[in-house]
């Protein structure tokens, strides 16, 4: 089953039959000076629709800045694409704003029909001739997503938006399909695979879940493939078709996703669906995996001399674009025992596998100062993380090596520390 797009550009302008105001030339006699108003069109949607094929209409109304003593007639025209006009979808050959009027209003009408047809594209411009006395034209575009499923199909639309208003360098407002590019993915319970994706570039997502796949439990699920470098929260919008049973169903999920983070790790759970039959249940979930995973630990990262019950952890682990990494690991030790401040902490990436065993390769962790001398460290660790339990803990034994010199070795041959390594116990807050 594939989707039909309708694409409708409107390009706005008009004929003027006869434009013209009486004025008095200062000698008695009144003479005709011609005005230019300007035109614009406003729709009654969304400059982008995501939609069932089936009987809908969506209107539009053209107005001019100024009452004219004669008609106006604009005239609408298809320019473009394979969809056929009378059976695919209709408008208006041409709308008239009445003498002593400022605007009409009309509709585009998208037809339903039995066939099971592959990808359809219409463009209808709205023009003048060249007798227009315009001084101004506001234009817009449209694009309409039309899927043709059965009454046993689910069809899903996603649409995006930003939270609040972007801007580019010129202050004109960043189209949401260029702000940032959404997958549209189907995937299991839990999320563990990938069942479907979908993800048309430069357009919003639609989707056909079709009765024939099996029953069960799926999730609905947006990430990030592609952003502009502007940090911006995005507000999704999911729409449910099914004919006969479920008509419009929309849900919309505020602060869903943020492009600071460009990746698929930065994904949304936004709804569960049930499948039976061919009947559907939709739930909301809204789960923001990078969110979900940010986690501050508690317990203790160092044990010395000075501190035998531990020094308290200040760990902090998230999830990003290169994986799951931690902050803040020996904060405690280095600035009261060593006496070094951290100046620039790096993030520190590590893994956790089936068995919970936990890995951090040798990598920059932080640089510190002493006296006005800046010193880099690396760290490597090994431990297990264990959420088996009521708490979720992470038990790290962990090596810091400054340009060759390991002061975890150095305390513990001074006999500070009990291990040559420092140790962390850690419990999720």
């Amino acid at each position: 089953m594939k989707n039909k797009f309708l694409k409708i550009a409107l390009v706005m302008s008009a004929i003027i039959l006869t434009t013209a105001c009486t004025e008095d030339d200062a000698t008695g006699d009144a003479t005709n000076a011609p005005s230019s108003p300007s035109l614009t069109v406003a729709l009654d949607f969304e400059g982008e629709q995501s939609l069932v094929e089936a009987e809908t209409t969506y209107g539009f109304t053209v107005s001019i800045s100024e009452v004219q003593i004669t008609n106006v007639r604009v005239h609408l025209s298809q320019t473009g694409g394979d969809a056929t006009k009378g059976d695919d979808f209709d408008f208006p050959s041409t709308v008239t704003i009445a003498a002593g009027t400022t605007s009409i209003s009309d509709v585009f009408t998208i037809h339903a029909d039995e066939l099971l047809e592959d990808t359809e594209e219409a463009t209808i411009q709205i023009t003048s001739g060249t007798e227009a006395n315009l001084n101004s034209i506001s234009g817009t575009s449209v694009t309409f997503s039309i899927m043709n499923v059965t009454k046993d199909d689910l069809a899903i639309g996603m649409t995006w938006a930003a939270s609040s208003l972007v801007t580019d360098n010129y202050g004109e407002e960043v189209d949401a399909n260029d702000l940032a590019d959404l997958r549209l993915l189907i995937t299991d319970v839990p999320y563990t695979g990938v069942v479907i994706s979908e993800n048309e570039e430069g357009t919003f997502e639609t989707f056909a879940f079709l009765g024939t796949y099996p029953d069960g439990e799926y999730y609905v699920v947006a990430d990030l493939d592609a952003a502009m470098d502007i940090s911006s929260d995005l507000d999704i919008t999911l729409k449910f078709d099914q004919v006969g049973k479920i008509n419009g169903e929309s849900h919309t999920f505020t602060k869903a996703l943020s492009t600071d983070y460009a990746c698929s790790s930065n994904y949304n759970i936004l709804a569960k669906v049930t499948k039976v039959g061919y009947d559907y249940t939709i739930e909301k979930v809204e789960m923001n995996n990078i969110e979900s995973q940010a986690i501050s630990w508690g317990g203790v990262d160092t044990y010395d001399a000075y501190a035998p019950d531990g020094w308290d952890s200040k760990i902090a682990t998230a999830v990003d674009c290169d994986g799951t990494v931690m902050y803040g690991l020996n904060a405690e030790w280095m600035y009261n025992i060593w006496g070094e401040v951290i100046e620039t902490e790096y993030p520190v990436i590590y893994t956790v596998d089936a068995d919970g065993v936990v890995t951090i390769e040798e990598q920059d962790v932080f640089i510190t100062s002493y006296n006005g001398t800046l010193y880099p460290y690396t760290v490597s660790a090994t431990g297990t993380m264990d959420d088996s339990g009521d708490e979720t803990t992470m038990h790290l034994e962990y090596v810091l090596m400054q340009d060759g010199f390991d002061p975890g070795a150095y305390w513990f041959g001074e006999g500070e520390m009990d291990t040559p390594y420092y140790v962390a116990d850690l419990v999720a807050k």
